[in-house]
């Protein structure tokens, strides 16, 4: 993060610094990749990302049209980075999981555009091609285990909600520096704030629960493998 300036002196535009550019339109996308995946996109403006570069807001605009480009640069980016799936049917119970825990892994890096599509209109334009191979795959890996096509695709919403849901409310508040497990799944202050009431198993649980984020997110990945153990039986 850059600083603050003393009092008189202006930022400048590192357009070159011994005779090589520094400031370019892919940095530029990469510091609004980073700074929306700890606040959102919707957080981040030309003033921020001007901060983070440490350069001017004018000599953002000497490299991007406007903040939509940024934006889309940005997207385009985050997507290229997403490896097509090591999926194997003859194995496939832990493909499933690895598969899970690989998007876990992702998504953490920039949890908060995951809500990109909430916060911002993206254009088409710029989407990677490997970004419509992933999901290609996972559904061909689903249907050749012995899915039909809905139910494949019912597993594919269903694995993505599981997921994403669970970086968004469980792995980024703790890797942001959260006490997660002291406020799951009720904070105590909450729970001192109505002493009145009979809660005898939310009690319970804040000194019985033993609350661990990887023991939990497994148990999401077995959840996940027993649906589509449910709905292969279900087509036999």
């Amino acid at each position: 993060m850059s600083q603050p300036l003393p009092p008189g002196r202006r930022r400048r535009s590192p357009l070159t610094r011994g005779g090589r550019a520094t400031l370019t339109a892919d940095a530029i996308a990469a510091a609004m990749l980073e700074l929306a995946g700890r606040r959102g996109f919707a957080a981040v403006s030309m003033q921020d990302l001007a901060a983070e570069l440490g350069v001017t807001v004018r000599a953002l605009y000497r490299h991007v049209r406007d903040r939509q480009e940024v934006v889309d640069r940005a997207v385009e980016l985050w997507l290229s980075r997403w490896p097509t799936p090591d999926l194997d049917p003859a194995r496939w119970q832990q493909s499933l999981r690895e598969y899970c825990l690989l998007h876990r892994t992702l998504a953490r890096r920039h949890p908060r555009a995951l809500l990109v599509s909430l916060d911002e209109r993206i254009s088409d334009a710029g989407v990677p091609a490997r970004r419509l191979a992933a999901p290609e795959q996972f559904l061909r890996f689903l249907t050749e285990v012995g899915l039909e096509l809905p139910d494949a695709l019912f597993v594919h919403s269903d694995l993505t909600i599981r997921i994403y849901g669970f970086v968004l409310f469980i792995d980024y508040r703790a890797d942001i520096g959260e006490p997660v497990a002291e406020q799951y799944p009720a904070p105590r202050s909450w729970l001192d704030r109505h002493p009145d009431l009979d809660l005898p198993l939310l009690h319970r649980a804040r000194t019985e629960g033993g609350f661990d984020s990887d023991v939990m997110f497994e148990r999401v990945t077995t959840e996940v493998v027993h649906t589509v153990e449910r709905l292969l039986t279900a087509t036999r």
